[in-house]
């Protein structure tokens, strides 16, 4: 049952999404995820995968950490399973993630993909979940409201029923602030809340009901986005906007560079891209989800500013990959690997289905999730600017205290977005790499300027890869923030 508490928190449509997240209503063979603690590997999950039968045709299953439609190289592969197959148990799943599935029929011409499904695999060695993430989307039932998917690996070490808590009042999930709504079965790990108000900073839980006691999960948190007007990434309806995307679109392939750039007016959330949804190896700049991080926790006061001020500013001026380690180590309470789970979380929790945290840059011995390369794009890059300058990731005071250290830059790295720019402030987090297939050089920031006492801003991601020669990125990533800086001080000056 679910009460109303507060104007904060509105009267709610909760879905339950079974075992995993709903498929399209559209599927035609989306096989159903059974999950159980493995009995051979420790730790680790075993999930049954059931699907319906395939017409007496061969079929196959693929498994994947990212929600990227299968690209090649980023999913597992089992059978080919011959006709009458209809069940297939996958074991060594890691614990604690978000992993997407489908089902391939072969159809006499070739193998027929059908709709994709995902589900949040358990843990074995605990007996509450663990929120991992949320997924926010426009309220279709309540305009102007938000839905808001949140997933959490289930427990399933002591399997019990689970409720779900939420709060808009803080932390603690005193009496009477916060709602809970339940039971939900052992293996449940997602729900949809339909109906939240935007801007409103909300707390979640999962809490565990096992032999007569209750277990309470570490809580999670979100900021819900604006649904009124364009959203970040929306389509654009300038029409200079439009033509700047054409004129970067031009120099992108005049130069035979392999690039990709998001720009995104930070007035109206309009925002252009030329290849923005391309995954691209991030370098150093992916290091910003590490600085973000950080600074949600100072504001929970989680440590003192003092300890980890100079590893930041370390961090930003020279692309340091020693101090961002150090970061994300801090982030972690002291456990590196908990640092790296705790900042991929946070992306996924922006929305950000792309990306991907998976160790700190330079360092993947030290720890590593999957054991592949970190994966970020333009468009997700610029939606996570957005939703920074927009404050709801951390509050505007630590929102600018983050801007400020983002300008910190020392200048033999200001030679993409800065040098384009005349005039304006530029917060940015820049990456290079030299790599097997040629060098990578990467800058993404936020670019502030004043008109007539009014600040105007707007955000910009480039991203060059497979480049033959150190540096040769240079003219084209100069070109590109220029005709983005000319684009919006003669829109916003009027002339």
């Amino acid at each position: 049952m679910v009460r109303r508490l507060s104007a904060a928190l509105t009267t709610v449509v909760l879905i339950l999404i079974g075992a995993g997240l709903a498929p399209p209503a559209h599927a035609q063979i989306v096989p159903t995820p059974a999950q159980a603690c493995s009995a051979t590997q420790s730790g680790s999950v075993v999930v049954t995968f059931a699907w319906p039968d395939t017409g007496g045709r061969w079929s196959r299953l693929h498994l994947s950490l990212f929600d990227n439609g299968f690209l090649d190289g980023t999913f597992l592969e089992a059978g080919p399973f011959p006709p009458g197959t209809d069940t297939f148990s996958w074991e060594g799943v890691l614990p604690g993630l978000p992993h997407f599935y489908r089902v391939e029929v072969w159809d006499g011409q070739g193998w027929r993909q059908h709709a994709q499904g995902a589900f949040v695999s358990a843990l074995c060695d605990s007996p509450a979940g663990e929120p991992r993430g949320v997924l926010q989307l426009c309220s279709g039932a309540f305009p102007g409201r938000v839905l808001a998917v949140l997933a959490w690996a289930p427990g399933l070490g002591w399997p019990g029923q689970q409720w779900l808590d939420l709060s808009h009042v803080g932390p603690d999930f005193a009496p009477g602030t916060f709602i809970g709504t339940g039971p939900y079965p052992s293996a449940a790990s997602a729900l949809a809340w339909d109906g939240l108000y935007p801007g409103v900073r909300y707390w979640w839980r999962v809490n565990t009901l096992t032999g007569g006691q209750w277990y309470a999960s570490a809580y999670g948190s979100f900021t819900t986005g604006l649904c009124e007007g364009r959203a970040p990434g929306a389509a654009p309806v300038d029409p200079g906007l439009v033509s700047l995307r054409e004129r970067l679109r031009a120099e992108i392939a005049a130069s035979g560079i392999s690039a990709t750039v998001a720009v995104t007016d930070l007035q109206t959330g309009e925002s252009v891209d030329v290849g923005g949804d391309e995954v691209r190896l991030p370098a150093c700049t992916i290091n910003f989800f590490v600085l973000l991080s950080v600074v949600l926790d100072l504001q929970m006061d989680r440590y003192p500013e003092a300890e980890v001020g100079s590893l930041i500013a370390a961090t930003v001026w020279s692309s340091n990959p020693h101090t961002a380690r150090q970061l994300a180590t801090w982030t972690g309470m002291g456990n590196l690997g908990a640092g790296v789970t705790k900042v991929n979380d946070l992306i996924r929790s922006l929305g950000l289905q792309r990306s991907l945290f998976d160790h700190p840059p330079a360092y993947m011995p030290s720890f590593s999730l999957y054991g592949v390369e970190n994966a970020l794009t333009a468009n997700d890059m610029n939606r996570a600017l957005t939703l920074l300058y927009q404050g709801q990731i951390v509050s505007p005071g630590w929102r600018d205290y983050l801007l400020a250290k983002l300008r910190g830059v020392k200048p033999g790295l200001n030679y993409l977005i800065p040098a384009g720019v005349s005039g304006g402030l530029v917060a940015h987090k820049n990456g290079f790499l030299s790599g097997s297939m040629g060098w990578i050089d990467n800058d993404a920031g936020i670019v502030e300027f004043d008109v007539g006492g009014v600040r105007r801003a707007y955000a910009i991601s480039f991203f060059s890869q497979q480049t033959i020669g150190k540096y040769a990125d240079i003219p084209l990533g100069q070109a590109i923030s220029r005709l983005t800086w000319e684009y919006f001080w003669t829109k916003y000056r009027g002339w």
